[in-house]
């Protein structure tokens, strides 16, 4: 009777899962922005190209001008590919014990994904895919190396973000899969993304640059080929180095809007990816070495590198958070007895408190949405208006 109460629920859980995920999308993947829906035509028309390779793939489906429509539905497709391999993932990890069940639900459901979802078009959600596939592969063969790092090498010509985003954490879910022996060979193994990663970083570093002389032409390049009125910000982007970037960051930190994200997007964000640095602590048994619990928070902070050279402070904090949803999908998979620990943990007052929490906040919609601006915490600025 107590088993088939229990399959029962299990059974609601996955379908509650299921629901909350497509309610998720349904709500947040709204038409993507100016400057995403431009970097999307960014191609090898002039050489190698920092983000050129889905608009060079593109070319075949749009031709020579991109229209509206065009550009809609490659954006609509990148984030469903990037959605749908991380539910894939997350069935194959999480749809096995109601504890399980309760993290996949978090997840979904978390204002952080809710963002994710929001980057409509964006190449986050390609790099998301491609590392979710990678995952759903044997690490203990070689064939779920070369999977990590052909995930990491083709991301960084999608966008070298792929570096920070996910290179580290590939290389901790294959060093902790495979028994997280410290080794020369072990250790080598695991380096095979981040490897992978800084060779296609070189590449693109000595091919893929564009010079301040050949920029203008490319802009116009861009500007041309779009059939709509492309992003200023976002053909800005082609000339500028990582150099120009710091520069860039320099003087964005003393903008009052940048703060503003700092503190309404930044600090909700921060403490949810620090609720999951702990959880990712606390679940990992004692076998598991300083080394390991020192890795695990590395590829958690690692997208957090990036507000040094960029100002997009929602799409690193949310990175972050799902990156710390990955990171214990692996230490599940890896320790058996790692569940049994998530379950005392995440009692149900825990996670009851975590999830009503994550639908009172919600953070600055990348795509086209203005509904954040009437939930915490950007309702304060609304409040202080009326007041």
């Amino acid at each position: 009777m107590i088993a088939n109460v229990q399959s029962a629920n299990t059974l609601w859980l996955k379908r509650l899962v299921l629901l909350i995920f497509a309610l998720a999308v349904l709500q947040n993947m709204l038409p993507p922005n100016g400057f995403s829906g431009t970097v999307l035509i960014f191609d090898y028309e002039f050489g190698l190209m920092r983000r050129g390779l889905i608009g060079e793939l593109g070319n075949f489906y749009w031709g020579a001008q991109a229209s509206p429509n065009e550009v809609l539905t490659v954006s609509a497709g990148i984030s469903l590919f990037g959605l749908v391999c991380l539910l894939i993932l997350t069935i194959k990890r999480l749809f096995q014990t109601q504890t399980a069940l309760w993290l996949a639900l978090l997840l979904f459901s978390s204002f952080a994904f809710k963002a994710i979802v929001g980057f409509t078009g964006y190449m986050d959600l390609i790099l998301i895919g491609l590392t979710c596939l990678a995952v759903l592969t044997d690490p203990k063969k070689l064939v779920g190396i070369l999977a990590r790092a052909l995930a990491v090498f083709v991301g960084m010509f999608c966008h070298e973000i792929m570096l920070a985003y996910f290179a580290v954490f590939l290389c901790v879910d294959l060093w902790l899969r495979r028994g997280s022996t410290v080794s020369m060979a072990e250790v080598f193994l695991a380096s095979v993304p981040m490897l992978a990663g800084i060779a296609a970083f070189s590449v693109l570093s000595m091919f893929g640059h564009v010079s301040p002389e050949d920029a203008p032409i490319i802009i116009d390049y861009v500007t041309q080929k779009a059939d709509f009125t492309a992003d200023g910000e976002a053909t800005n982007v082609i000339g500028r180095s990582i150099r120009d970037n710091f520069a860039l960051m320099a003087d964005k930190r003393t903008e009052m809007g940048y703060r503003s994200w700092i503190i309404l997007d930044g600090i909700p964000l921060a403490l949810m990816m620090l609720w999951m640095m702990w959880l990712n602590l606390k679940v990992m048994s004692a076998r598991f070495n300083g080394l390991a619990q020192f890795m695990v928070l590395a590829a958690i902070l690692a997208p957090q590198s990036l507000n040094l050279i960029a100002f997009d402070v929602v799409r690193f904090g949310a990175i972050s958070v799902l990156v710390g949803f990955l990171t214990l999908m692996t230490i599940i998979r890896t320790d058996d007895d790692a569940e049994l620990r998530l379950k005392h943990i995440l009692t149900l007052p825990v996670f009851l408190v975590v999830l009503v929490l994550n639908q009172q906040f919600m953070v600055t919609q990348i795509n086209t949405g203005w509904a954040h601006l009437y939930e915490l915490p950007w309702v304060l600025l609304e409040q202080v208006k009326w007041f």
